[in-house]
């Protein structure tokens, strides 16, 4: 068998056709990039969702300040009031809620500065009508302002006063069915609310009268409806519990039961 010889190619440098291999690459070089920055335009558009004004907000204080910096607080609770105007309730929750959080981390368990956000919180829960969540965080308030003041300081009164009011309107008006439980919280207050009253009014204040008043109608009407009493009546259905008339009972009285003062 003959092997021929193979020719040597010529491989000698071009500068012409070097010119025209690199225009060519480059050409197709960008007219790739051009397709994918298209290609990555129209997958942004079509699977992330768009950012509502809000949201961007919440982004760029954890952006400025970071996630548990306690100068969000203000501006959550800001934002928060804004949405309740709105009529947002559930967002404005979110809001008060991460600012109670911030505040909890930053400055303990127990601070003022939880004091109106809570009360923040519960305007939104009663607008919602989340019964259930209100009382709660009125206990949570009631915890909190005993931790905070002590029995001879006016802004102890202050919180337990707003505490026994819900009591005795959920009471008043049965908001939840559970006027037993929403009684003896309001009778435990007044007499948390007569010790304070003693520390820090003058005799005769009209407080005291009040505040009397009212201890003697939970401890009425906690009887009224207590076992012992039903199991009196029924053993002496004709013989009154006292020589008084007696009046009636919260089961029967059609307005409200309770004694206010300013």
């Amino acid at each position: 068998m003959k092997i021929e010889q193979v020719k040597p190619t010529d491989y000698s440098f071009n500068p012409q056709l070097l010119a025209t291999l690199i225009a060519s690459l480059s050409i197709a070089f960008f007219s790739n990039i051009t397709f994918a920055q298209g290609l990555s335009v129209i997958m942004t558009e079509d699977l992330v969702p768009s950012v509502d004004p809000i949201s961007r907000v919440i982004t760029e204080l954890d952006t400025d300040f970071g996630a548990y910096d306690q100068r969000q607080i203000e501006p959550l609770q800001d934002l928060g009031r804004r949405s309740q105007s709105a009529g947002d309730f559930q967002q404005a929750l979110s809001f008060f809620r991460q600012a109670l959080h911030v505040s909890r981390v930053n400055k303990g368990l127990y601070h003022e500065s939880q004091i109106s956000i809570i009360d923040s919180i519960i305007s939104s829960e009663v607008a919602l009508k989340n019964w259930e969540e209100v009382n709660n965080y009125y206990a949570y308030q009631e915890h909190l302002y005993l931790r905070l003041y002590a029995s001879d300081d006016l802004r102890l009164e202050q919180g337990l006063k707003k505490m026994s009011n819900w009591h005795i309107t959920a009471f008043n008006v049965n908001l939840d069915g559970n006027r037993i439980q929403h009684l003896r919280k309001a009778n435990k207050l007044f007499k948390l609310r007569m010790r304070v009253a003693q520390n820090t009014l003058s005799l005769g204040d009209p407080r005291f009268s009040m505040l009397e008043k009212n201890i003697k109608i939970c401890e009425r009407e906690l009887f009224l409806a207590s076992d012992l009493n039903r199991e009196m009546r029924r053993r002496h259905p004709r013989q009154q519990v006292d020589s008084n008339p007696r009046r009636p009972s919260y089961s029967e009285s059609k307005g409200r039961v309770f004694v206010s003062v300013d």
